[in-house]
């Protein structure tokens, strides 16, 4: 983009001017996009004392370049005056180059009707109604092709809908496509349908982006994940053992002892008090 490269150009000579050992191979898009932001409304200087925040402006550039923040701010604010200066000069001689375009292109076309057909009419109009109604859609079509051609962004439904504002004149056409009262769609209609618009370089970006700004926790791949133990199973209670039910007392379920259990008994010790026996 022309904008990128003279916001690059002059953010390098500012850098290199005060900071001749910095290391400029961090102005990324990122950072360019930006600075075109902060510079979308700034074209005066009363504008960059209200709308730029120098302070934060040296405090997001310090990220990218140490030692932007011991720049004077004075001399910050004369710099971004100065792009903000060029920015706009380079979008009205863009604008006006536009328009010397459609000039050309308007003196090569046929002069229009004096009143000319509304647009639904025109866009509803069928083959079947002779040969009388050939002539203006032939002339509606090659201005299409013509806007198409000025405009390579812009699809054929968006062409056909800024002339059917303008009501056939195509000064008027490509006057609302450069002022955005048109706005056009993303992907054209008209392209072919076998040939894919490829978004690799949007996908390197967004992985580049993730990349320098995405955090990673590098305590969590340090912990040692352990299971909880299993609980454990309750004690198993039978009805009958030895094909014989357990007890006679109603209980449906009984627990069954070990034989080891009677063993442990033997060597357990009574450490009661013998009893005291008084005699009268």
């Amino acid at each position: 983009m022309e904008l990128h490269k003279i916001i690059h150009s002059v953010l390098y000579e500012f850098i290199q001017a005060y900071i001749p050992d910095a290391d400029l191979s961090t102005l990324d898009d990122v950072l360019l996009f930006y600075i075109t932001g902060v510079l979308e409304d700034l074209g005066s200087e009363q504008s960059v004392e209200e709308n730029l925040d120098v302070e934060d402006f040296a405090e997001m550039l310090e990220a990218y370049i140490p030692g932007f923040a011991e720049i004077d701010s004075v001399k910050v604010c004369e710099m971004m005056f100065n792009l903000a200066s060029k920015l706009a000069t380079a979008r009205t001689s863009e604008i006006v180059e536009l328009k010397a375009r459609t000039k050309e292109i308007s003196l090569k076309l046929p002069t229009p009707p004096s009143e000319p057909p509304p647009a639904e009419t025109q866009c509803l109009k069928s083959q079947t109604e002779g040969a009388t109604a050939r002539q203006p859609v032939s002339k509606w079509e090659s201005q299409e092709q013509h806007l198409l051609e000025m405009f390579p962004k812009c699809s054929l439904s968006d062409a056909r809908s800024a002339l059917c504002i303008a009501k056939g004149d195509i000064e008027e056409a490509v006057r609302l496509i450069i002022e955005g009262d048109v706005q056009l769609s993303q992907t054209p209609l008209n392209v072919n349908p076998g040939k894919s618009i490829s978004s690799v370089p949007d996908q390197k970006l967004k992985e580049s982006i993730l990349e320098k700004y995405m955090l990673v926790d590098r305590d969590e791949d340090k912990k040692t994940h352990r299971p909880l133990p299993p609980k454990e199973a309750p004690k198993k209670l039978v009805r009958y053992h030895g094909n014989q039910v357990v007890t006679t007392k109603g209980e449906r379920y009984q627990l069954v002892k070990k034989d080891d259990e009677e063993d442990m008994k033997k060597t357990y010790v009574n450490l009661k008090p013998a009893r005291k026996y008084r005699f009268h």
